[in-house]
């Protein structure tokens, strides 16, 4: 029977393990196939005490491509190279406005926009509706840490022009948004560069659609891991902008122990100061963009949400070749714990609340994009009424 960690202390530890690790598997791990779901918590102790000295932050390739999109095409795709540095500021950028479609391939175009907030040039990938059927809504997908310019998850990963190609729906995603948490930083980051990703997207970005694409006026938001967090914050706080939201495996809230250390370990292993996103832990900004905080005001929306477990499936062992990676799948199994244990609280948060809401609870499935995505229809079937 597989062993879980009920205790809040053991899953923030696991979860601080998990934002500390490096990517070297254990010895034997090329040769043995472990099923990290028959750990017990003496077993995550005993890891975590052998890397304990390792700073948050200091060990390169840290989460590796957990809950990551950027991984090699696989099929047709773009000759452009993977960016994950952003995008300079231009001081001559004072319009938010559409430039052009860069280029086509398949049903996508890829089009360069300008944001006034950022002062930045932005790659969308678009998606507009295949479906003579009137004006459509909008679909905004908001990528995982590393969302990389030209190659989003949504894109080779969740293959989404195949997945609502008979539906009504134009489908935008953003790139381009490294490890930014979609979200408007305090500070310009050495790093991680000058953000201002929830003012581009709820007030630029829509403008900036409707005025290429024949619209119906509704819009939903969705996305997963750190997308999936800012997708729920961005639909809480601008409800006249979004009329449903879908987050696959994110996490609602910032201001308890688990969400710091997730924010904070996804900036700091990737070379960016916490501090200059939302000020120091329990500011003011990190109480606003506590979901969990705001729940009711979700209410009228259409809110859909899922979560996987600690317990391995199938998909999870072919993610990881058949067990091998060894160390990536412990960190999707630990990541997803916290994932579980706070949307549980989110959904009680919810019902506190009075807010009408979804969860899908899988039995089996760590934190990657076959788990992420097992639940991409029921999200899209729950939110799609409140958009025609």
């Amino acid at each position: 029977m597989p062993v879980r960690l009920p205790r809040f202390a053991a899953t923030a530890g696991a979860l601080a393990l998990a934002l500390t690790l490096g990517s070297v598997a254990p010895a034997g791990a090329q040769t043995a196939s472990i099923d990290p779901s028959t750990l017990g918590l003496e077993d995550l102790e005993a890891i975590m005490e052998a890397v304990g000295s390792v700073p948050l932050g200091s060990a390169a390739g840290s989460l590796g491509s957990v809950g990551s999109a950027d991984v090699p095409l696989d099929g047709e795709g773009s000759s452009q190279p993977l960016r994950n540095e952003p995008r300079p500021v231009d001081p001559n950028i004072t319009e938010s406005e559409f430039i052009e479609v860069e280029r086509t391939s398949g049903d996508y175009e890829y089009w360069k926009v300008t944001s006034a907030a950022m002062k930045r040039e932005v790659i969308l990938e678009v998606v507009p509706s295949r479906v003579s059927d009137g004006p459509a809504p909008v679909l905004f997908m908001l990528d995982g840490v590393d969302a990389p310019e030209y190659n989003s998850g949504w894109n080779h990963q969740a293959r989404i022009d195949n997945r609502l190609r008979n539906e009504n729906v134009h489908v935008v995603v953003p790139t381009g948004a490294y490890a930014s948490y979609y979200t408007d930083w305090e500070d310009a980051d050495p790093v991680l560069g000058y953000n201002k990703w929830e003012t581009f997207l709820a007030q630029e970005l829509p403008g900036i659609v409707e005025e290429r694409l024949d619209t119906n006026g509704k819009n939903a938001i969705g996305g997963i891991s750190m997308g999936g967090q800012a997708a729920m914050h961005l639909a809480a706080t601008y409800p006249e902008t979004y009329q449903g939201v879908m987050s696959f495996s994110g996490y609602y809230s910032t201001m308890d122990a688990l969400g710091y250390q997730t924010v904070r370990g996804t900036l700091e292993t990737r070379g960016g100061n916490v501090e200059n996103m939302w000020g120091p832990h329990r500011d003011e900004r990190w109480e606003q963009n506590d979901t969990i905080s705001h729940a009711e005001d979700l209410k009228g929306t259409r809110v859909f949400f899922s979560a996987g477990s600690n317990v391995a499936g199938p998909a999870d062992f072919a993610n990881y070749g058949g067990g091998v990676d060894f160390m990536n799948m412990v960190l999707g199994q630990l990541l997803e714990m916290g994932v579980l244990e706070g949307s549980k609280a989110f959904e009680k948060a919810l019902d506190r609340a009075g807010v009408e809401h979804r969860v899908d609870y899988a039995e089996t499935g760590f934190h990657n994009w076959p788990n992420f995505l097992k639940n991409f229809e029921n999200g899209w079937d729950h939110i799609k009424p409140g958009l025609y």
